[in-house]
């Protein structure tokens, strides 16, 4: 807010668009009082003050038994997603130092979303093998920013990878080849809830192999640039090779 308050801030919930000078000019029904703000702890510092709320005094939570007998909600409690709007209100000193009559307010309610529900867990539809690592593939809840996969190795986690939604497939690296390692998958959505694990998957990685590798498997022993791989013997490639320049030769 601008200025400094001569006067506590008074709070208040709505379903109204805008703010009006008071809880009490909003729209019949529409509003909730919340406790003020004393003026003494507003702090002000370059024109402008700063007033400290605490979320427990929102109208979602109540410190009493409800009388159907059901539990009470505390701030703090899992599952629970709420959107309200805040309107504020005080009056400040005018130019001659002096409390004024006008009313300082919002122009329009500050939306608050409290929201500790978590996502549904997410699945895992594919996992691929690669050198030291496993690329897995994740279906994640449309509520869903973020997806987490970990890996676990009889239980324990020995790696883990945490990236956004829209990024694809996830890398999870610093894995050891021909060892097999259980996966699972988190959603975690724009206020940092995270889901219960997706059902429990497998990936192993293996050594990814190029052409020498490849080659040497299959048998070949030379080295260097004399050696020759696939079903032909060196002077049989040599030879092909040979009748193919001479026949270029003869066409030109």
């Amino acid at each position: 807010m601008a200025g400094t308050p001569c006067t506590e801030l008074s709070l208040w919930i709505t379903t109204d668009t805008d703010c009006r000078e008071s809880a009490s000019a909003q729209t019949a029904g529409s509003f909730r009082t919340l406790t003020s703000i004393p003026v003494s702890t507003i702090t002000t510092s370059g024109g402008s003050a700063t007033a400290t709320f605490q979320v427990s005094n929102l109208p979602i939570f109540s410190t009493t038994t409800p009388t159907d007998g059901g539990a009470g909600v505390s701030c703090g409690d899992p599952g629970l997603e709420s959107t309200m709007r805040l309107c504020a209100a005080t009056k400040g000193y005018d130019a001659l130092g002096s409390c004024s009559s006008t009313v300082t307010k919002a122009a329009t309610p500050l939306e608050i979303t409290y929201d500790t529900k978590s996502p549904d867990a997410p699945s895992i539809k594919d996992v691929s093998s690669l050198d030291k690592a496993l690329k897995v593939t994740v279906d994640a809840p449309e509520d869903a920013l973020q997806v987490k996969v970990v890996a676990l190795l009889e239980g324990v986690v020995v790696s883990e990878e945490q990236q956004g939604v829209d990024v694809g497939a996830v890398r999870v690296e610093k894995l050891q080849n021909d060892v097999t390692y259980q996966l699972e998958a988190y959603a975690i959505d724009a206020a940092g809830n995270q889901s219960l694990a997706s059902a429990a998957s497998e990936g192993t990685p293996t050594r990814t192999f190029g052409f020498y590798e490849r080659y040497r498997e299959a048998g070949g022993e030379e080295t260097g640039c004399g050696a020759t791989g696939g079903g032909f013997a060196g002077g049989g490639m040599l030879a092909a090779l040979g009748f193919w320049l001479f026949s270029r030769r003869n066409r030109s």
